[in-house]
């Protein structure tokens, strides 16, 4: 059932693409559905044998395998968005920073745009907040010098940090306006 799971989350992930957002959803609801207790137990058997290496954790600020999972539910609630379903794709926001352990930017990013959508001002700015934070601890992960690394992996973390540094600059403007708009500048 988790490969079953994780396929459909690619093929929703090919419509979701060709803006087909009807079929996408379809699809991540399947995916979801036969992925996401299978992906759950795996994962608990792989931190209990401590096999999750520091890198991916690092890397996602969760664990790597549940990585399809929230791209799925982050998909699935821009879908949703797309098709005027704000209760679901508040449904799927939630999930997505849950899943991923409240680790993943682009999960807030979401949920602030299902606040935008819904016309709920403070949550959209408290969902930026968020992304902002994860957005400083992956950058700042990835300031850390890479002793023994090649070029190439040093190269890789210049680009992650400063994709990061870029968001968090984006995110801060939005944060800083809905901060004036709301009065608490």
């Amino acid at each position: 059932r988790l490969i079953e799971g994780y396929e459909q989350s690619l093929e929703a992930n090919n419509a979701y693409n060709r803006k087909n957002y009807e079929k996408a959803v379809e699809l991540y609801q399947d995916a979801i559905e036969n992925g996401r207790k299978p992906a759950l137990i795996l994962q608990e058997i792989r931190d209990a044998r401590g096999n999750e290496s520091g890198s991916e954790m690092q890397q996602y600020g969760y664990p790597a395998g549940l990585r399809w999972l929230v791209e799925s539910f982050r998909n699935s609630c821009r879908s949703k968005l797309a098709l005027g379903d704000v209760d679901g794709a508040r449904r799927d926001a939630f999930a997505a920073t849950v899943f991923s352990k409240n680790a993943d930017a682009s999960a807030h990013e979401c949920l602030a745009e299902v606040c935008a959508k819904s016309g709920d001002a403070l949550g959209e700015l408290q969902a930026l907040k968020a992304a902002i934070s994860s957005l400083e601890l992956l950058e700042e992960e990835y300031s850390k010098p890479l002793p023994g690394k090649d070029a190439v992996a040093r190269a890789a973390a210049a680009i992650i940090r400063n994709d990061a540094a870029a968001r968090k600059r984006e995110l801060g403007f939005k944060a800083v306006k809905l901060e004036s708009i709301l009065g608490l500048s």
